[in-house]
Protein backbone atom coordinates (compact mmCIF):
# COMPACT_ATOMS: atom_id res chain seq x y z
CA UNK A 1 0.00 0.00 0.00
CA UNK A 2 1.35 3.16 -1.23
CA UNK A 3 2.12 5.62 1.86
CA UNK A 4 -0.21 8.78 2.68
CA UNK A 5 0.34 12.32 1.43
CA UNK A 6 -0.98 14.91 3.23
CA UNK A 7 -2.76 18.30 2.00
CA UNK A 8 -3.26 21.17 4.44
CA UNK A 9 -3.38 24.39 2.39
CA UNK A 10 -5.95 25.91 -0.21
CA UNK A 11 -2.46 26.87 -2.01
CA UNK A 12 -0.98 23.68 -2.52
CA UNK A 13 0.02 23.28 -6.17
CA UNK A 14 -2.35 20.34 -7.10
CA UNK A 15 -5.65 21.96 -5.36
CA UNK A 16 -4.67 24.85 -7.51
CA UNK A 17 -4.69 23.16 -11.22
CA UNK A 18 -8.28 20.85 -9.82
CA UNK A 19 -9.71 24.28 -8.87
CA UNK A 20 -8.82 25.73 -12.18
CA UNK A 21 -10.33 22.52 -14.13
CA UNK A 22 -13.27 22.57 -12.03
CA UNK A 23 -14.46 26.26 -13.12
CA UNK A 24 -12.00 27.37 -16.29
CA UNK A 25 -13.22 25.61 -19.42
CA UNK A 26 -10.11 27.16 -21.48
CA UNK A 27 -8.33 25.82 -18.81
CA UNK A 28 -10.04 22.25 -18.55
CA UNK A 29 -9.75 21.88 -22.44
CA UNK A 30 -5.90 22.44 -22.48
CA UNK A 31 -4.92 19.93 -19.64
CA UNK A 32 -4.29 16.74 -20.77
CA UNK A 33 -6.09 14.69 -17.14
CA UNK A 34 -9.69 14.96 -16.01
CA UNK A 35 -11.51 14.88 -12.50
CA UNK A 36 -14.23 12.78 -11.11
CA UNK A 37 -15.75 13.58 -8.28
CA UNK A 38 -17.75 10.50 -6.06
CA UNK A 39 -16.89 6.99 -5.91
CA UNK A 40 -19.80 5.93 -8.26
CA UNK A 41 -17.65 7.51 -11.42
CA UNK A 42 -14.51 6.49 -9.60
CA UNK A 43 -15.71 2.74 -9.60
CA UNK A 44 -17.35 3.37 -12.85
CA UNK A 45 -13.77 4.22 -13.80
CA UNK A 46 -12.05 1.42 -12.44
CA UNK A 47 -14.41 -1.39 -13.76
CA UNK A 48 -13.81 0.14 -17.47
CA UNK A 49 -9.98 -0.04 -17.08
CA UNK A 50 -8.96 3.50 -16.28
CA UNK A 51 -6.30 4.15 -13.93
CA UNK A 52 -6.56 7.17 -11.50
CA UNK A 53 -2.97 9.26 -11.35
CA UNK A 54 -3.85 10.73 -7.85
CA UNK A 55 -7.09 10.19 -5.24
CA UNK A 56 -8.45 12.70 -2.89
CA UNK A 57 -9.73 11.62 0.25
CA UNK A 58 -11.05 14.19 2.73
CA UNK A 59 -9.37 13.33 6.63
CA UNK A 60 -11.48 11.21 8.51
CA UNK A 61 -13.57 9.56 5.96
CA UNK A 62 -10.62 6.89 4.50
CA UNK A 63 -12.63 3.57 6.10
CA UNK A 64 -15.67 4.89 3.56
CA UNK A 65 -13.90 4.45 0.73
CA UNK A 66 -11.68 1.40 1.84
CA UNK A 67 -13.01 -0.71 -1.13
CA UNK A 68 -12.16 1.72 -3.84
CA UNK A 69 -8.62 2.09 -2.61
CA UNK A 70 -8.40 -1.40 -2.49
CA UNK A 71 -8.65 -1.18 -6.05
CA UNK A 72 -6.35 1.96 -6.95
CA UNK A 73 -3.36 0.36 -8.50
CA UNK A 74 0.10 0.83 -6.21
CA UNK A 75 1.34 3.72 -8.40
CA UNK A 76 -1.54 5.97 -8.06
CA UNK A 77 -0.70 8.56 -5.22
CA UNK A 78 -3.66 8.79 -2.43
CA UNK A 79 -3.68 12.08 -0.48
CA UNK A 80 -5.58 13.20 2.50
CA UNK A 81 -6.98 16.57 2.62
CA UNK A 82 -8.07 18.60 5.26
CA UNK A 83 -11.93 19.31 5.07
CA UNK A 84 -11.75 22.81 4.90
CA UNK A 85 -9.51 22.34 1.87
CA UNK A 86 -11.33 19.15 0.45
CA UNK A 87 -14.64 21.46 -0.33
CA UNK A 88 -12.48 23.33 -3.07
CA UNK A 89 -11.87 20.63 -4.72
CA UNK A 90 -15.49 19.46 -4.96
CA UNK A 91 -18.09 20.96 -7.86
CA UNK A 92 -21.03 19.91 -5.64
CA UNK A 93 -22.29 21.57 -2.52
CA UNK A 94 -22.56 18.76 -0.81
CA UNK A 95 -18.49 16.93 -1.26
CA UNK A 96 -19.26 13.02 -1.61
CA UNK A 97 -15.56 12.93 -0.06
CA UNK A 98 -13.23 11.57 -2.55
CA UNK A 99 -12.06 13.71 -5.83
CA UNK A 100 -9.94 11.82 -8.63
CA UNK A 101 -7.90 12.46 -11.45
CA UNK A 102 -7.13 10.69 -13.95
CA UNK A 103 -5.07 11.00 -17.45
CA UNK A 104 -7.61 11.93 -20.25
CA UNK A 105 -8.13 10.00 -22.99
CA UNK A 106 -8.58 11.21 -26.60
CA UNK A 107 -10.01 8.63 -30.04
CA UNK A 108 -10.10 9.53 -33.49
CA UNK A 109 -12.87 7.55 -34.70
CA UNK A 110 -13.28 6.84 -38.17
CA UNK A 111 -16.94 6.69 -39.82
CA UNK A 112 -15.86 2.91 -41.15
CA UNK A 113 -14.99 1.04 -37.87
CA UNK A 114 -18.65 2.01 -36.89
CA UNK A 115 -20.69 0.85 -39.91
CA UNK A 116 -22.42 -1.72 -38.37
CA UNK A 117 -23.11 0.71 -34.83
CA UNK A 118 -26.07 3.29 -34.66
CA UNK A 119 -24.67 6.99 -34.00
CA UNK A 120 -25.52 9.82 -32.26
CA UNK A 121 -24.65 13.67 -33.88
CA UNK A 122 -25.45 16.48 -31.50
CA UNK A 123 -25.79 19.96 -33.17
CA UNK A 124 -25.54 23.07 -30.89
CA UNK A 125 -26.78 21.12 -27.84
CA UNK A 126 -24.84 23.64 -24.22
CA UNK A 127 -26.90 22.63 -21.59
CA UNK A 128 -24.16 20.22 -19.76
CA UNK A 129 -27.22 18.05 -18.48
CA UNK A 130 -28.36 16.82 -21.72
CA UNK A 131 -24.89 16.52 -22.95
CA UNK A 132 -24.37 13.90 -20.32
CA UNK A 133 -28.01 12.77 -20.34
CA UNK A 134 -27.73 11.86 -23.84
CA UNK A 135 -24.22 10.40 -23.41
CA UNK A 136 -26.08 7.69 -20.60
CA UNK A 137 -28.64 6.73 -22.55
CA UNK A 138 -26.67 6.32 -25.85
CA UNK A 139 -24.49 3.89 -23.80
CA UNK A 140 -27.53 2.11 -22.38
CA UNK A 141 -29.19 1.67 -25.89
CA UNK A 142 -25.95 0.39 -27.20
CA UNK A 143 -24.98 3.01 -29.84
CA UNK A 144 -21.32 2.83 -31.36
CA UNK A 145 -20.75 6.40 -30.49
CA UNK A 146 -21.81 9.61 -29.82
CA UNK A 147 -20.35 12.73 -32.25
CA UNK A 148 -20.50 16.39 -30.87
CA UNK A 149 -20.59 19.12 -33.31
CA UNK A 150 -19.63 22.94 -32.78
CA UNK A 151 -20.94 24.46 -30.29
CA UNK A 152 -21.69 21.43 -27.56
CA UNK A 153 -21.15 21.43 -24.25
CA UNK A 154 -17.63 20.11 -23.10
CA UNK A 155 -17.94 16.35 -22.59
CA UNK A 156 -15.33 16.71 -19.93
CA UNK A 157 -17.45 19.34 -17.89
CA UNK A 158 -18.06 18.24 -14.56
CA UNK A 159 -21.74 18.62 -15.12
CA UNK A 160 -21.68 16.12 -18.10
CA UNK A 161 -19.81 13.69 -16.19
CA UNK A 162 -22.05 14.00 -13.39
CA UNK A 163 -25.17 13.46 -15.54
CA UNK A 164 -23.87 10.73 -17.60
CA UNK A 165 -23.21 8.25 -14.66
CA UNK A 166 -20.08 6.67 -15.93
CA UNK A 167 -21.15 6.56 -19.87
CA UNK A 168 -17.71 8.32 -20.58
CA UNK A 169 -15.81 5.43 -20.05
CA UNK A 170 -18.07 2.79 -21.93
CA UNK A 171 -18.89 4.60 -24.83
CA UNK A 172 -17.28 6.22 -28.10
CA UNK A 173 -17.18 10.02 -28.43
CA UNK A 174 -15.68 12.30 -30.10
CA UNK A 175 -16.01 16.10 -30.63
CA UNK A 176 -16.18 16.73 -35.22
CA UNK A 177 -16.79 20.22 -37.00
CA UNK A 178 -17.28 18.34 -40.51
CA UNK A 179 -20.18 15.48 -40.44
CA UNK A 180 -19.42 14.57 -44.18
CA UNK A 181 -17.99 11.49 -43.81
CA UNK A 182 -20.39 10.60 -41.22
CA UNK A 183 -23.33 10.84 -43.19
CA UNK A 184 -21.50 9.43 -46.51
CA UNK A 185 -20.95 5.90 -44.81
CA UNK A 186 -24.91 6.14 -43.80
CA UNK A 187 -26.76 6.98 -47.29
CA UNK A 188 -30.18 6.38 -46.51
CA UNK A 189 -30.03 6.16 -42.87
CA UNK A 190 -29.34 9.48 -41.13
CA UNK A 191 -32.42 10.43 -39.50
CA UNK A 192 -33.13 14.24 -38.04
CA UNK A 193 -35.71 14.98 -35.48
CA UNK A 194 -37.31 18.23 -36.70
CA UNK A 195 -41.06 19.75 -36.02
CA UNK A 196 -41.26 20.16 -40.06
CA UNK A 197 -44.57 19.59 -42.06
CA UNK A 198 -42.68 16.72 -44.03
CA UNK A 199 -41.18 14.98 -41.04
CA UNK A 200 -42.34 11.54 -40.30
CA UNK A 201 -43.81 9.95 -37.63
CA UNK A 202 -41.02 7.75 -35.59
CA UNK A 203 -43.34 5.16 -35.21
CA UNK A 204 -43.94 4.38 -39.02
CA UNK A 205 -40.06 3.82 -39.56
CA UNK A 206 -38.14 0.52 -39.79
CA UNK A 207 -35.33 1.32 -37.81
CA UNK A 208 -33.55 -2.04 -37.64
CA UNK A 209 -30.51 -0.88 -39.66
CA UNK A 210 -28.05 1.06 -38.02
CA UNK A 211 -28.48 4.76 -38.55
CA UNK A 212 -27.41 8.15 -37.75
CA UNK A 213 -29.14 10.44 -35.94
CA UNK A 214 -28.76 14.12 -35.33
CA UNK A 215 -30.40 16.10 -32.58
CA UNK A 216 -29.84 19.49 -32.19
CA UNK A 217 -31.40 22.32 -29.88
CA UNK A 218 -34.67 22.53 -28.87
CA UNK A 219 -34.51 26.34 -29.90
CA UNK A 220 -32.91 26.18 -33.23
CA UNK A 221 -33.01 22.48 -33.75
CA UNK A 222 -30.82 21.17 -36.38
CA UNK A 223 -28.85 23.56 -38.29
CA UNK A 224 -30.04 23.31 -42.06
CA UNK A 225 -27.34 22.55 -44.11
CA UNK A 226 -26.72 19.29 -42.09
CA UNK A 227 -30.83 18.97 -42.07
CA UNK A 228 -30.39 18.81 -46.11
CA UNK A 229 -28.16 15.54 -45.81
CA UNK A 230 -30.83 13.84 -43.34
CA UNK A 231 -32.75 11.43 -45.82
CA UNK A 232 -35.75 11.69 -43.07
CA UNK A 233 -36.93 14.19 -40.36
CA UNK A 234 -38.53 12.35 -37.95
CA UNK A 235 -40.74 13.89 -35.43
CA UNK A 236 -41.99 12.31 -32.29
CA UNK A 237 -45.72 11.59 -31.86
CA UNK A 238 -47.12 13.70 -28.86
CA UNK A 239 -51.07 13.41 -27.47
CA UNK A 240 -50.68 16.01 -24.99
CA UNK A 241 -50.41 19.94 -25.29
CA UNK A 242 -47.11 20.12 -25.39
CA UNK A 243 -45.30 21.18 -28.97
CA UNK A 244 -41.45 19.64 -27.97
CA UNK A 245 -39.47 17.60 -25.68
CA UNK A 246 -36.76 18.03 -24.08
CA UNK A 247 -33.89 16.78 -26.65
CA UNK A 248 -32.04 14.33 -24.50
CA UNK A 249 -35.71 13.01 -23.80
CA UNK A 250 -36.33 12.91 -27.61
CA UNK A 251 -33.06 10.87 -27.82
CA UNK A 252 -34.16 8.35 -25.39
CA UNK A 253 -37.68 7.83 -27.37
CA UNK A 254 -35.65 7.46 -30.88
CA UNK A 255 -33.13 5.14 -29.71
CA UNK A 256 -34.68 3.12 -27.37
CA UNK A 257 -37.48 2.62 -30.44
CA UNK A 258 -34.53 1.29 -32.29
CA UNK A 259 -34.06 -1.22 -29.47
CA UNK A 260 -37.74 -1.89 -28.93
CA UNK A 261 -37.97 -2.97 -33.11
CA UNK A 262 -34.79 -5.08 -32.96
CA UNK A 263 -35.84 -7.10 -30.16
CA UNK A 264 -38.10 -8.60 -32.72
CA UNK A 265 -41.63 -6.80 -31.49
CA UNK A 266 -42.18 -5.49 -35.20
CA UNK A 267 -43.07 -1.96 -36.28
CA UNK A 268 -46.26 -0.16 -35.45
CA UNK A 269 -47.81 1.94 -38.06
Amino acid sequence: MSTWQEIRSRDNPQVRAIRRWLNESSFRKREPWIVLEGDHLLTAALQAGWMPEAVFIEEGREARFAAVLEALPPACARIRVASPVFRTLAATETPAGIVARFARRTLVLAPQELAGRDLVLLDGVQEPGNVGAILRTAAAAGVGAVLLGPGCADPWAPKVLRAAMGAHFVLPFAQIDDPAPWFATRRGRVFATALAEKAVPLYTLDLRAPALWLFGTEGAGVRPEWLAMADACVRIPMPGAMESLNVAAAAAVCLFEAVRQRNGRGIHV
